[in-house]
């Protein structure tokens, strides 16, 4: 065996059945040889953006990884790798290089060093025999604590090198790390002391697989539970505990429970502060900080008690404390709070009724999700937004009722990524409708990979609104948007679909929202890809707090 071998070989004892690639990767040939399929993007960043869906999807369970060539393949994979580090996604990356006798030697492109800082661990595989130590220390990293990308660079020579040993490998297994019990006892002292408690959920909860913990840690506290965008679809939103989320663009009942709780017991998530994290209102709130990663702790919020582990591990420990110092019993108060979060509710669904049914022309982007919620059974699907105006538009309004149901995203902004994180997803999960929502700037970044999803007969459903526009953007630049134009943008994307392969419609009126949306689904379930091109208005309003508002 060579060093290629070896890889391809160790990818499959650990469960990987495809490698999302650009061609000439060193270990494409390997691979093959394994049965380990190649799904070829069009482009670096896309087929990172696949790897990075098909992680989010499988909770960390199984693996995306991602090859490319060296040197420019190398270069180009830089945005889709930063995506998944700022978003704690596990990412395997193999890049190659030209050999070991031109590392650090100019102009050749060094991955390890560039990659560093985007990266939970970053290394250069020296030889075939330190292949085996090599991708045991990569699963480690990818399957313990904070979740993130790990790069290994194949220098040519190294892939070509024969293995001198026999291999002896077998899976990494997933390594948890629960809390100091002491930590976790003071922590359920303050809770039960509060009166109007809050749970604050991130993604560590999905990745954990803790969602049943917590929601029996909020029933437990009668804590009304907020998730992050990234932690979307934690919690079920139609339980009367849900909050929905909280972002940039939030719920109206996460927006007034932040001001109501007196105590924050904060789970799975950094607790940052970052233009997609609500703020925690100034004011005396006790806060239970629970994170795996020690760098969250003490950034930027002091905490009452910290606790370091694993989310389930955690929520597990904090459940039987509750019980036992409650003697069995859940903590008053839980029909109040309910009653609380249902009355701002009532108030919040009135809020945007109107615009869930509108009837303008061009058609408003809200009637777009308005009929899509009425068309699709959550529980059935799994969607994801784009940047900009999908998100903000989306995310707070659509109600995702299970595990993974919803893929937030949005430490990293960058346009086009819900394109192949849904073929990701479908990927991972072939038995779900999965549905990215897009707009015309980000379609502008990708378009051309719906031929991926063609060619790779990966069924998934776009819903495209094209405004014309590249919305937010006049707020920073108002005089050259008055000027030069430089907010429009123009084409027919349905088209353009088309002609790539896929199922297309262009719709313009509301009331062939639904007919489309089930034509679509249909393509989808017959194996065909399928995009939807909605002509709307823009529209300004969004869930945003008013300015001054944490």
């Amino acid at each position: 065996m060579n060093g290629s071998q070896v890889i391809a070989r160790i990818l499959k004892i650990e469960g990987v059945k495809q490698v999302f690639c650009f061609p000439m990767t060193p270990i494409l040939e390997a691979l093959a040889e394994e049965g380990i399929r190649p799904i070829v993007a069009r482009q670096e960043r896309v087929a990172e953006n696949m790897a990075d869906g098909f992680s989010r999807t499988s909770l960390g369970e199984r693996i995306g990884v991602v090859s490319v060539q060296a040197l420019a393949g190398a270069e180009n994979a830089f945005a889709g790798i930063a995506h998944a580090n700022t978003d704690s996604s596990p990412v395997l990356f193999l890049p190659g290089h030209p050999g070991r006798q031109f590392k650090g030697v100019p102009p050749n492109f060094d991955a390890v060093p560039n990659f560093t800082g985007t990266t939970k661990w970053a290394d250069t595989i020296p030889s075939a025999d330190a292949v085996p130590g090599r991708m045991r220390r990569a699963f480690t990293a990818l399957r313990s604590g904070r979740p993130a990308p790990v790069l290994l660079e194949v220098p040519g020579d190294v892939a070509a090198e024969e293995f001198s040993g026999e291999l002896d490998y077998r899976p990494v297994p997933r390594l948890r790390t629960a809390p100091d019990p002491d930590a976790a006892r003071e922590a359920v002292k303050l809770l039960l002391a509060a009166e109007r408690p809050m749970v604050w959920a991130g993604q560590g909860v999905l990745y954990s697989q803790a969602w049943e913990e917590l929601r029996e840690a909020a029933e437990l506290l009668g804590a009304p539970v907020m998730t992050t965008l990234m932690g979307k679809s934690a919690f079920d939103e139609r339980h009367p505990l849900s909050l929905g989320m909280g972002s940039y663009c939030r719920t109206a009942m996460a927006e007034d429970y932040l001001d109501h709780c007196d105590a924050l017991f904060a789970v799975g998530t950094s607790l940052s502060r970052y233009i997609f994290t609500p703020a925690i209102p100034s004011g005396k709130r006790a806060i239970v900080h629970a994170t795996a990663d020690s760098r969250d702790l003490n950034k930027d919020y002091m905490p009452d008690v910290a606790l370091l582990g694993d989310a389930k591990l955690t929520l597990r420990q904090m459940i039987e404390e509750i019980r036992s110092q409650t003697g069995g019993a859940a903590k008053p108060g839980r029909s109040q709070a309910e009653e609380h979060v249902q009355g701002v509710r009532s108030q919040w669904q009135k809020r945007w009724a109107a615009k869930l049914i509108s009837d303008e022309a061009p058609i408003n982007p809200y009637r777009v999700i308005g009929d899509f919620m009425k068309t699709v059974d959550p529980s059935d699907a799994i969607v994801t937004h784009d940047s900009g105006n999908p998100r903000d538009q989306l995310a707070p309004l659509y109600e995702s009722v299970t595990p993974r149901g919803y893929i937030g995203w949005g430490h990293s902004t960058q346009l086009g990524f819900s394109l192949g994180a849904a073929m990701g997803a479908k990927l991972a999960a072939p038995e779900k409708l999965v549905v990215n929502f897009m707009g015309d700037a980000a379609f502008g970044m990708v378009g051309m990979d719906v031929e991926t999803a063609v060619r790779e007969q990966i069924p998934i459903l776009t819903m495209l609104l094209n405004n014309s526009a590249m919305g937010n953007y006049e707020k920073n630049i108002p005089k050259s948007v008055e000027r030069y134009g430089t907010k429009y943008l123009s084409g027919r994307y349905s088209e353009v679909a088309r002609g790539l392969g896929a199922y297309s419609e262009r719709i313009e009126k509301p009331e062939e929202i639904i007919p489309a949306i089930e034509r679509g689904i249909a393509q989808t379930k017959e194996g065909t890809p399928a995009l939807l091109e909605f002509i709307t208005c823009e529209e300004p309003d969004m869930a945003i707090p008013p300015s001054g508002s944490h």
